[in-house]
Parts: structure tokens; sequence; C-alpha cells
């Protein structure tokens, strides 16, 4: 309305011109291509050297996909495998991630993600694959 109490969100605005302007010098194709690829390397890493991994979501070699993956390890509970992950610094979120209709399509009450972005590295992805392998051996 007209007259609104309170100071408007000037902070706000301000660090969203300044995040603007970070990815407009990137460059928006370059950030997707980055995140593609970024993605891909995790997919396929995953895919490697992980047992009894189901990861949701396309192959990035049939179609491309977000720098993420929702996945489960079989045998072991999404939230558990979050836990122990946390333990080693690495950071995944477990649950329905807002998506409970999906995991309910799925057959599944939980799913564990590991999410990338412009910050991330591959030495990054191969620690967090590591990690995932120690997580696995402690529980089995």
């Amino acid at each position: 309305g007209k007259f609104e109490a309170g100071t408007p969100a000037i902070c706000e605005a301000i660090g969203l011109g300044v995040a603007c302007d970070y990815l407009d010098a990137i460059g928006m194709d370059a950030l997707e291509r980055f995140e593609h690829e970024l993605g891909a390397y995790m997919y396929e890493e995953l895919v490697k050297h992980i047992e009894g991994i189901t990861i949701y979501g396309p192959n990035p070699r049939d179609e491309p996909r977000a720098a993420l993956a929702a996945f489960n390890v079989e045998g072991l509970h999404a939230t558990d495998v979050s836990m122990i992950l946390d333990q080693y610094g690495i950071a995944v979120r477990s649950g329905h991630h807002c998506t409970q209709p999906l995991h309910h399509h799925l057959g599944i009450n939980a799913s564990a993600r590991a999410s990338l972005y412009i910050y991330n590295t591959k030495e990054e992805v191969d620690e967090f694959v590591q990690k995932l392998k120690e997580t696995i051996n402690f529980f089995r």
C-alpha cells in the first residue's frame, strides 16, 4: 500500500543487484555448461564407485540434468546417510525435498540429495564420493 510501515528491503535489493552482476560477469551460458559438466561428472563417479546406488532422474548422456543427484543406497535410509556425511563435513539433504508426490510415485519414503553450483569443484565431488563410500562401510 501507499503508507506501509517499516524500511524497504534496501540491503536485499542491493545484494540481488550484486548477485546479478556476478552471474552476468560469469555468463549464464558458461554457468549452465559448467553445471552440466560437473553434474555429469558427479553422476558418473557415483555410478562408477558406489555399489547399490540408485540415482533418480535422467542419465546425463541421454539429456541434460541439473547439477544434483537425488539418490538412495540399497539397504540404507537417506537420513542415516545424510547424518554420517554431515559428520564428515559433507552437506547433503535428506527427506522428501518438497516432492512427496514424486517420492510416493517412486515408491520410496525419502532420498538424499547432493547439489552442486559454480563454487564446487571436481575435487569436492571426489571427496563426496569417497566419504559416501566410508559412510556405507560404516553401516555394513
